[in-house]
């Protein structure tokens, strides 16, 4: 039982680190080399500040804009940093921004 005990041991440590660590650190250069973009987000600057992303609906109130899907952020709509969709079909009301 002994001789078994160890050779397990030692291969669910290499298997671990190669799955975990490794796949993990290969996909992450992958992406920050060939998708810098979309890997950080796809974020949106103005003026050097971040006004927010390419991926995550924008509110647009004037009639010619077709209106995305309904923000589930409360109480700011589509808040990025607590981002999330709503399959509610009644209109979530809006808050003023003025």
């Amino acid at each position: 039982m002994k001789n078994l005990l160890r050779p397990l041991i030692v291969i669910f440590a290499v298997l671990s680190a190669v799955t975990v660590l490794a796949y993990t650190a290969l996909m992450t250069a992958v992406g920050q080399t060939l998708f810098r973009d979309e890997a950080n987000g796809s974020l949106i600057e103005r003026d050097g500040k971040v006004v927010g992303s390419k991926l995550i609906g924008q509110q647009f109130d004037a009639p010619r804009y077709f209106w995305g899907r309904l923000s589930a952020t409360s109480p700011m709509p589509y808040n990025a940093q607590n981002s999330g969709g709503s399959n509610s079909g009644r209109p979530i009301p809006r808050c003023s921004t003025k």
